[in-house]
């Protein structure tokens, strides 16, 4: 009898594993997209702009896996989140090397499970509701982790050295001593499934009057819940592993609907859902699509500042490079696809529902990334930023045009020649964007141009885009250094630049490298002569800090 007890539960055992495994591929960025989901419905609502057809995809997502959670359990927990698989892969690796773990006792561990709830009200205060920059990009162990969850990311390693692989490492370290060691006291998402999991409606039960002194079931706990002294396992904490209904020798812990039954319900159900919402996205990525071409077209009461045609354009994306195809009707934007993209679908879906529509709406690049999607966003930005400056500096390409001869905003000559179907289309510009009278006074011609300049750890390159002899736009496109110094010097440099009409203006406390970059990239892109201030002194900036 006992023998095929423990064959029937190998198998559970090997399901769940060959689950985790085919989540992990098909899907190692869930839990991301699950929290941000979260993040994303919370910030439009405190900002007022939430609207259930431009959230479908989020609200698909949050209210099915919470809805779920709430029948069933921690089973996203216990069978689908990639982390936590990576967590139980670390554990038994220590396993195999016979590291001696500490013994924690119940106080100290049921104190330091509250900690993940620190974590969540710190996220939602300070990132959510004040917009702190903490833990962004490549500083979020969660970034690094879904950067290199798929082979794709492993072209690029420089994300290995930051601060997010730092903490992916010391976590990972954890893991080998605490089994469960990120779910148990630090995960801010299984915070939000404790609370909702209180009251799930699938129980374990052990009625104690049939236990024996083994404790089994406590022992074989991987979120280390003291279940030798419980009839009913209520504890939020519990994510469905079924170690305990595995292990326990006398057939004691029970579940009704069977074990095997209720997780392929739910995984099924979790899967099913977050695919919906996938499909949510996309539609509601086309209906905004749509609408930001139709707003765009009746609120421009004359020609739009791009040549007429067909651009493609790439760009760096969150897993290798992005391409778009745009397209330019009546010189305005009238159609943005994506070609193709190593991004994953979950990511690349969510910043193509924001930011597409957002460039079509207000034509321009110079747009905000999508929450939970940044390097997708980012991505994006970047391809459609490659294939306009074709539109406006007039650099060889191919595409559909409608007249013979177009003066670019430059204020230059295109010669295009076309036949009935696609032509291929040679412009040339002669025009500099800054040019210098005989006083000394500075003028800009009008048009969009590109430069780099030197940061920290290399290149940035930006766009500037100069109308009526103002520059009205800097669009970084790429940069080298570390995102934290860059992003503090970014939003005060471009802001300073516009406000004073000119590159040279104060670099960013603590950020002088990345502030010189900008300066330094807007300078060339306008043909404009600029000495950088970086001092080299121990590797600091310019005696501000250290990059």
């Amino acid at each position: 009898m006992e023998n095929k007890k423990t064959k029937s539960y190998s198998k559970l055992a090997l399901a769940r594993r060959i689950i985790q495994a085919a989540a992990f591929v098909l899907f190692p960025g869930l839990f991301i997209s699950t929290f941000s989901a979260l993040k994303s419905i919370y910030t439009a609502i405190i900002g007022g702009t939430f609207s259930m057809a431009a959230n479908a995809g989020d609200l698909v997502l949050t209210i099915s896996m919470l809805l779920i959670t709430v029948l069933t359990g921690r089973f996203f927990c216990g069978f689908l989140c990639s982390f936590g698989a990576l967590g139980d892969a670390i554990w038994w690796l220590g396993k195999k090397l016979k590291i001696r773990r500490p013994q924690i006792s119940e106080k100290m561990d049921r104190m330091l499970k509250y900690v993940k709830f620190i974590v969540l009200g710190g996220i939602v205060l300070l990132v959510w509701t004040l917009g702190v920059s903490l833990l962004s990009g490549t500083a979020n162990p969660w970034t690094v982790f879904g950067m290199y969850a798929t082979y794709k990311g492993w072209a690029d390693l420089s994300a290995l050295l930051s601060v997010g692989a730092l903490l992916l490492l010391l976590i990972g370290i954890g893991s080998l001593y605490i089994e469960r060691f990120f779910c148990r006291y630090l995960c801010p998402l299984g915070a939000v499934f404790t609370i909702v999991s209180r009251i799930r409606l699938f129980k374990i039960r052990k009625p104690t009057p049939y236990c024996g002194n083994c404790r089994a079931c406590t022992k074989h706990c991987s979120m280390g819940i003291p279940l030798y002294g419980m009839d009913v396992v209520k504890d939020g904490e519990c994510i469905d592993c079924m170690q305990c209904v595995e292990i326990c020798p006398k057939d004691n812990v029970k579940t009704n609907p069977k074990p095997a039954i209720a997780a392929a319900a739910a995984v099924v159900a979790m899967s099913g859902m977050y695919f919906v919402g996938n499909l949510a996205d996309s539609a509601a990525s086309a209906q905004s699509a749509v609408a930001a071409v139709q707003l765009s077209s009746s609120s421009t009461t004359s020609a739009g500042q791009y040549v007429d045609g067909v651009y493609t354009g790439s760009a760096a994306g969150y897993h290798g490079t992005t391409t778009v195809q745009v397209t330019v009707s009546g010189g305005l934007i009238t159609d943005i696809t994506v070609l193709s993209s190593g991004d994953d679908a979950q990511f690349l879906t969510r910043a193509e529902n924001g930011v597409i529509s957002d460039i079509l709406s207000t034509q321009s690049v110079a747009v905000d990334t999508v929450s939970g999607a940044t390097y997708s966003s980012n991505g994006i930005i970047g391809a459609v930023t490659d294939a306009l400056s074709s539109a406006l500096t007039g650099t060889t390409s191919t595409q559909t045009v409608s007249s013979s001869e177009t003066t670019t905003a430059s204020g230059s000559t295109t010669t295009a020649t076309s036949d009935t179907s696609t032509a291929s289309t040679t412009q040339t510009t002669t025009s500099t964007a800054a040019t210098t009278s005989s006083d000394g006074t500075i003028t800009l011609a009008d048009g969009t141009y590109t430069g780099t300049g030197t940061g920290f750890r290399g290149e940035t390159s930006v766009t500037v885009t100069v109308e009526d002899g103002t520059i009205t736009s800097i669009v970084v496109n790429s940069y080298s250094d570390d995102e934290r110094y860059f992003t503090r010097a970014e939003s005060t440099v471009i802001s300073e630049i516009l406000t004073n009409q000119t590159p040279d203006v104060d670099a960013v406390s603590g950020a002088t490298y990345s502030s010189n970059g900008i300066m330094e990239a807007v300078a060339n892109a306008l043909n404009l002569e600029y000495t950088s201030t970086v001092t080299t002194n121990g590797g600091q900036q310019n005696g501000h800090g250290h990059h």
